[in-house]
Formats: structure tokens, sequence, C-alpha cells
């Protein structure tokens, strides 16, 4: 990680005042570079005309009319334009959403594999990326204006983008069922909403394996070999990740952000921070601090 990390702080009140779903649209003109930063949420993104370079956890990847992007919460992401004024659109949306509907579970799964047997960027045809705008200029309409149903809409636009994107992927990140692979997938689907929903609160794997009256080995064994991840790795990672917005966009304390972030004691978020970020919680505090407020004045 370098010195110009920037966070992109997402939850602004200003920003997500238009709709009751934790999510925004926007439609911009890009005229400078965006340097090394993320986001707390989700991120779909197309570009409706210029072109650059996006960088995405340190893979760069051209972009031109019709590059379709997904980021997961707190992906690196950098952009180098070739000329300014690059137009596309954005939307921003929290994640956990989709673990509410039971429509969004099985989506919902695939898309965290993203970078993880699935691409972040897409390339789109002429008529794809017709159909895309189209999409996003429905969404936005929606989250601008007061329709009947407005929130139930958007949701429903959402899924319809991010169905397109899933057919996109190439069929090798979801093939079909090696052994053994199906075994589990309505248990995933339980602890990944439990996780993502509720990682700031007091949850143990041994105390998840008691409730479901399972065994705790098997329930990593599962988790890991469907999400890459050993289940205490992954509920790190949400905290780590949720705590360095909160190191740069908060003046809370060190302290005060573990308790927050489901910490009982703060030397065991210093623990997990630097070994996630590879450094304390104080260091990237003030390394990034300074760059971020550079940044946004």
């Amino acid at each position: 990680m370098t010195g110009n990390l920037l966070y992109l702080d997402s939850l602004k009140h200003a920003q997500f005042g238009k709709s009751i779903l934790p999510m925004f649209i926007v439609e911009k003109r890009m005229d400078h570079n965006f340097p090394l930063h993320h986001h707390n949420f989700a991120e779909l993104s197309l570009v409706i005309e210029g072109t650059g370079t996006e960088i995405i956890n340190g893979k760069p990847h051209p972009f031109r009319r019709g590059t379709l992007t997904f980021l997961l919460p707190h992906h690196l992401h950098e952009i180098i334009l070739d000329h300014p004024n690059v137009h596309k659109y954005n939307c921003m949306f929290e994640l956990s959403q989709l673990f509410f509907r039971p429509s969004g579970h099985d989506l919902c799964n695939s898309l965290i594999k993203t970078s993880h047997g699935r691409p972040t960027q897409y390339d789109l045809n002429e008529n794809q990326t017709e159909y895309m705008i189209g999409l996003f200029q429905s969404m936005k309409q929606e989250y601008e204006n007061h329709f009947l149903f407005k929130d139930s809409a958007l949701h429903a636009k959402l899924l319809e983008a991010l169905v397109f994107l899933l057919r996109l992927s190439p069929l090798h990140a979801d093939a079909g069922p090696s052994p053994g692979s199906g075994e589990g997938e309505e248990l995933i689907q339980k602890l990944l909403q439990l996780l993502h929903t509720h990682f700031s609160e007091d949850i143990t794997l041994s105390g998840v394996a008691r409730e479901l009256q399972m065994n705790a080995a098997y329930i990593n064994r599962v988790f890991k070999r469907h999400v890459g991840q050993s289940f205490k790795d992954y509920l790190h990672a949400l905290r780590i990740a949720r705590a360095t917005s909160l190191l740069v966009c908060t003046s809370l304390s060190i302290l005060d952000i573990s308790n927050e972030v489901g910490y009982s004691q703060m030397r065991t978020m210093n623990r997990a921070f630097k070994g996630i970020m590879g450094m304390t919680p104080s260091d990237y505090r003030d390394m990034y601090r300074s760059d971020r407020q550079e940044f946004t004045s």
C-alpha cells in the first residue's frame, strides 16, 4: 500500500437522501485523475464516453465507451484519464441489502467472487452498451423523482443490472459443480447474510456453530471452500474494512472504533488491523488523513 491511498466516503446523508435504500446513482463528467482510493459501498459504473485506465487492486485495465466495472467494498481503485471529460454513470449501493430478499441470495454469493474467479471489468459491445445506458438512465430517473413504489422499482432495476453483469462472466467461474461443491449452499447463504449484516456484533464461529447445532470445523471447512477464506478471516476483513473508513472519516478514538466494529478488546483489533493493513490503526489514520483532506478540499 502506498501513502496516496484515499478513502472516498460514500456514506454522506446528502448523497443517500433521495431514497430509503442505501444507494445512490449519479451521471458525471470526470475532468481529472482519481488517485488510489476505496469506498464503503459496492460500485457499478459504465463509461459512456472517453478513454483512460482503471487500476483495480493493482491490475490495470484500459477503459472506453462501454466499459462496465463492478467493485466490491474496499477494492483499491485508481483512475487515470487519457483526456478530461470522461462521461460515466455510477451506482453505489450497500451489498448487504441483497441478502434481505431471497431473490438476491444467489446473486450476492456470486458477486463476492469478483476478483476471485470473476473479472471486475467488462468491455461491452454497442448493443450491450445501449442496453446498460438505458438501464442506468431508468435507475437515475427513479432515484431523482418521487414515483409510486420508487424504492421497489430501484431495487428491481439494480437486480436487473447485476444479473446482466453476472451473465457476462466467463463460464469457467461457475461452470458447474465439482464434487462436493454444492454442499452447504444454504448454509453459506445464511453465514454470509449473518456476517455482512451483523459483523459489528459479538459473532464467533463457535457461537454460530452452537446456534446452528453444527460442528464448527465443518462450518469453517465449507465456508472456506465456497468463499476462499476462513470464517474468522472473513469476519476480520469486514470489521477492518469498516474500521479504515471510521479512522479516516471520523474523529472517533481507536478504542471507540474498536467497539463500533465488533471488537471487545482494542488489542484484538490492533492485531487484526496490522495483519491485514500492514500497519497500526494510528499509523493508518496519520498516513491518510492529510491526503484525504487535500483531495476533498
